[in-house]
């Protein structure tokens, strides 16, 4: 059984959040599919929305990475690169439908489970262990109610650490603006700084 998604695999970036819902979602209907008799076409068109939905999810995650200054993220682009070239190499070599079923399910679970519910985690590690509050306490996201606003609106914040930016969910934002709490950058010690709302891609 493929786990359903869950909120404590929340990586708390709503845009990211969404992705990994979709890819849960598409991992599911490969599991339906898994076990009952189906046409090789319809697997076939599965495989492709998975892969180019991976495909992107990955790209934006790579430019989201590299925008927060992620230390590993170098690793992670390699394990992107192999999950890719796996997909690649399960649509060439394909024997049956049966074989096509198999392999599509051992890449999605090992996917699914090995990297949004592991490699994942760690970018949500290293984004919250950047931050505490004034009182040098830790920032736990999941404490923030996330209220409705542009979907998948990010707040980065700045500090002065160079090139560094911080992206804080909806709800701390709105305590900074709001209730004027003050969050530190961990390295610097200096509050962090507003630095512009983003709705669009990872650029």
């Amino acid at each position: 059984m493929f786990p359903k998604w869950d909120d404590n695999y929340s990586v708390h970036n709503a845009k990211i959040d969404e992705q990994h819902k979709k890819l849960f979602e598409l991992a599911g209907k490969v599991e339906f599919m898994f076990d009952r008799p189906v046409y090789k076409d319809d697997i076939k068109a599965l495989l492709a929305d998975f892969f180019n939905y991976m495909k992107d999810h990955f790209n934006d995650e790579e430019k989201y990475m590299k925008l927060i200054g992620y230390p590993g993220l170098e690793e992670h682009k390699k394990i992107h690169k192999e999950i890719i070239q796996s997909m690649i190499d399960l649509i060439k070599n394909i024997k049956s439908t049966n074989d096509l079923k198999e392999k599509l399910y051992t890449v999605s679970k090992k996917w699914l489970l090995e990297h949004i519910l592991y490699e994942d985690m760690k970018v949500e590690q290293y984004r919250r262990s950047s931050l505490s509050s004034e009182d040098d306490s830790e920032v736990s996201f999941e404490e923030v109610k996330e209220e409705k606003d542009d979907e998948t609106a990010l707040y980065f914040y700045t500090c002065e650490c160079v090139g560094q930016i911080h992206d804080v969910p909806f709800g701390i934002h709105q305590k900074i603006q709001l209730k004027g709490a003050k969050f530190k950058c961990k390295k610097c010690k200096m509050a962090i700084q507003f630095y512009k709302k983003h709705s669009e891609s990872f650029e």
